[in-house]
């Protein structure tokens, strides 16, 4: 802890001395709104040449009301500065040398004597914003955002993929950080897949993808970060948005978001309401090898599964502006699900003559469910320098989970009595986060950024089993499948970044030490172990602007994928006592060198963003699959000797004006994986990649039609492959009303053809696996936005800006 604490201030105190002198001239400003001294966004800013008024240059303020120009030629100039239903400014006419800093400071504007009835300006969004390090998905225009859930908006963001248990995956790799509104969530981390089938797209404003952080970042993620951010509106007055959706077998879901911000308070939250029917079937076929490699048993596993989840989600907050230098907030969330599964499954086995040895039906009865609370607060305070804050964050979070499970077999050969067993599972995680975070911007060239945190989580995995025992005629506790586990971690963290420019030159130089403090109790057993371990995390981002349309990139980082509670828990989970999962105490962090080169060209009609990348990883995790016996598959995870992974990234996002928009996206990497520490003689390596296409077709100023396809390539597993598959997604919007509410239709997987199918190829087992859940899904919903803001001039100029 002394040696994070050390590096951190060391870190901040030599950055707080070294400046850079800009060469590059500089046209600063701030426009306000006279008669309430806000700052104004959007506001055009026109840099002219004085001596033929011809165009230079061209900026709109940002959200601070604040301007900047750049890299401009020697000359005399002056500014005109122009809003809807505002006076037009003119600054007059100033000279420009080398180096020039020349500040406008505050300029005030005032409405236009000239009333405009009824106007309104719309702000539209695209679906996808790129920068070469961030990638920005704006859900609300994904029609599927009305009706869908966040794991299935996920199916439609560049290089993101989701397998059939909702499992995210980036760029290929499996192990990405969520982050819920930039922090960890206990749900995130117990059970990201179950919790993104669950959530409400149409609560989600955006989702944010950053595939290589600098160190301001957790290092948490092989592959990166996405941020999922919920809705949260500050405008003045009452706003809001109702959305309902019905569709087939027994769907149907709704949702409201509302803010209200009579002056300094604002009052937000949002309710989603979800209700689903899921139906799935699988296939497992295995052939079992003896030890030289012949025949010994094949085995058979269909099985048929429906259950029907519901869903509650609730986000309530309130921000206080204390003035304009101070503001703090707090806000609750609560995350609520439960479901009835029931499950047939029959299982064949033969031997090495074919002659049938095993031939049953298992029948599951499972009550689950599980909630999420959260609180958190914040303060932040802004010093006079624009973007020169301080800002503190505190969350704590309880989650709990319960899985009540009833099997019953039913046994055709050999014939027996029926078995009847019963396993109660039960999770539990008490968790928290602390944050301070200081960014200063000392001149217009260089940013120092410096950051602690401290983190903590407690989980406790509780299970008991118990059998019926027909000579008792009772149930008996089943000691071999009961067990208890918990697992502690707390990790304190200290951050400092420095950016600076020269000319056209960019570079952030960035350090994180974090200290980790973790125990693994396997209680019954006796046993704990401990893995505590201090660890630098260096990153490096260097960019180069050609102009302003181009940019080039390239950034270094190491990062880490810790072990969580479930992967290190090594009793089994009995949910099928034939097909066993438990997690290895002795799983070490894998660590990851990750180098990212990325290129962008974007313009008012076209974006191009191609990225090179490649990782390096040592200690990485697979699955290792182990035959126990003729019909039971125990999967484990244990450390390879190291893995490289080198792909080549595409988004192409291209506008045919009004008409048409086109978003394509591909993703292709290759992966060697050395697993001679696990008894593998050779190297393996495979392409792998996917393929996104997305169109948003305007029929009319209100009719809106949009088709998303995805394609993934097969991929390379230690032990086998996972093999390709496709689906296509469509939605219909109409607009009513003059965009206050919407009729949508959507259709998921189009054409029925999604399927997910896995082999594993080793010496002693052949695996052959195909999943497949009713995914042909049909909604139509309804929305309607409420509300409008207080006008502060005049009462009939009205701003929307649709989100």
């Amino acid at each position: 802890m002394r040696l994070a604490i050390t590096t951190f201030l060391v870190i901040a105190c030599t950055v707080q001395i070294v400046t850079g002198q800009s060469k590059t001239s500089i046209i600063k400003g701030k426009i306000i709104e006279q008669s309430t001294s806000e700052p104004m966004e959007y506001v055009n800013v026109v840099l002219y040449n004085t001596n033929d008024s011809t165009f230079t240059k061209g900026i709109v303020t940002d959200k601070n009301g604040a301007y900047t120009f750049t890299d401009v030629n020697n000359g005399n100039y002056y500014l005109e500065i122009s809003f809807l239903g505002f006076e037009t400014k003119k600054i007059s006419s100033f000279a420009l040398g080398d180096g020039a800093h020349i500040d406008h400071g505050t300029i005030s504007i005032t409405t236009s004597s000239h009333v405009l009835n009824n106007v309104e300006v719309s702000g539209e969004k695209s679906l996808i914003e790129t920068s070469i390090d961030k990638k920005i998905y704006n859900v609300e225009k994904d029609i599927m955002s009305s009706s869908g859930s966040a794991s299935q908006i996920l199916e439609n963001v560049p290089t993101v993929s989701v397998s059939i248990d909702g499992v995210v995956s980036l760029r290929g790799s499996e192990n990405v950080t969520i982050l819920v509104n930039g922090r960890p969530t206990s749900i995130m981390r117990i059970n990201s897949a179950s919790a993104l089938q669950q959530i409400p797209a149409n609560t989600i404003e955006r989702i944010e993808i950053i595939t290589n952080p600098s160190a301001k970042y957790k290092p948490d993620g092989t592959a990166g970060i996405i941020n999922i951010v919920l809705k949260k509106e500050i405008k003045d007055g009452i706003n809001g948005t109702i959305t309902t959706n019905v569709g087939n077998d027994e769907r149907y879901n709704a949702a409201l978001t509302f803010n209200y911000k009579p002056g300094k308070l604002n009052f937000f939250g949002s309710y989603g309401y979800r209700h689903d029917t899921r139906i799935r079937s699988s296939d497992d076929f295995r052939i079992i090898k003896d030890s030289v490699g012949n025949l010994s048993s094949t085995y058979n596993y269909v099985n048929t599964a429906q259950f029907n989840p519901q869903t509650h989600t609730v986000n309530l907050g309130i921000d206080y502006f204390i003035n304009d230098k101070n503001e703090i907030g707090f806000s609750a969330n609560y995350f609520y699900f439960d479901f009835l599964r029931l499950e047939n499954a029959t299982t064949k086995i033969q031997d090495k003559t074919n002659q049938l040895t095993s031939d049953f039906d298992r029948n599951r009865w499972d009550d689950e469910y599980e909630y999420d609370k959260e609180l958190s607060a914040y303060f932040e305070h802004r010093f006079k320098k624009e973007d020169h804050n301080l800002r503190f964050d505190f969350n704590i979070a309880d989650q709990f989970e319960e899985e009540d499970n009833k099997f019953t077999e039913y046994f055709r050969v050999p014939s027996t009595a029926n078995s009847n067993y019963n396993t109660l599972i039960r999770q539990k995680e008490k968790s928290g986060e602390a944050t301070l975070e200081y960014a200063n911007p000392i001149n217009e060239d260089n940013e120092l950024e410096a950051g602690y945190s401290a983190e903590w989580i407690d989980q406790d995995f509780d299970f008991y089993s118990e059998y019926f025992d027909i000579n008792q005629n009772d149930w008996v506790r089943d000691d071999v499948k009961s067990n208890r586990f918990n697992f502690k971690q707390t990790i304190h963290a200290a951050f400092a970044t420095y950016a600076m420019s020269i000319e056209d030159f960019g570079i952030q130089l960035g350090l994180r030490g974090e200290e980790a403090i973790i125990t693994s109790n396997l209680l019954g057993l006796d046993s704990i172990v401990k893995q505590n371990y201090f660890k630098l995390y260096p990153s490096i981002h260097l960019s180069y602007e050609l102009n302003d349309k181009a940019e080039f990139k390239l950034s270094y980082s190491k990062r880490i994928n810790r072990p969580e509670g479930d992967e290190l828990n090594p009793f089994p989970e009995y949910d099928d006592p034939r097909n066993l999962y438990a997690g290895n105490p002795l799983l070490r962090p894998e660590e990851i060198h990750s180098l990212e080169l990325g290129y962008q060209y974007k313009n008012d009609v076209v974006s191009i963003v191609p990225s090179l990348y490649y990782r390096y990883k040592e200690l990485g995790f697979t699955e290792v699959k182990k035959y126990i016996n003729d019909s039971t598959l125990l999967t484990t995870s244990e450390n390879l000797s190291s893995s490289n992974s080198a792909g080549l990234e595409l988004i192409l996002s291209w506008k045919l004006e009004k008409l048409l928009a086109i978003n394509l996206s591909g993703n292709i990497f290759y992966n060697e994986i050395d697993a001679t520490n696990l008894g593998y003689s050779d190297k393996r390596s495979a392409m792998a990649g996917n393929l996104k296409l997305g169109l948003n077709i305007n029929l009319t100023n209100s009719t809106i039609i949009q088709f998303n396809t995805n394609y993934r390539l097969s991929e390379l597993t230690p032990q086998g492959k996972y093999l390709p598959g496709y689906g296509i997604n469509a939605g219909l919007r109409q607009d009513l009303f003059g965009k206050k509410a919407a009729l949508i239709l959507t259709v998921s997987d189009v054409f029925n053809t999604l399927r997910w199918k896995s082999e594993t190829d080793t010496p002693v087992l052949f695996q052959n696996t195909t999943s497949k859940r009713k995914s042909q899904i049909v909604y139509l919903g309804f929305t309607y936005r409420f509300g409008k803001a207080n006008k502060k001039t005049n009462e009939d100029l009205k701003f929307d800006e649709q989100k």
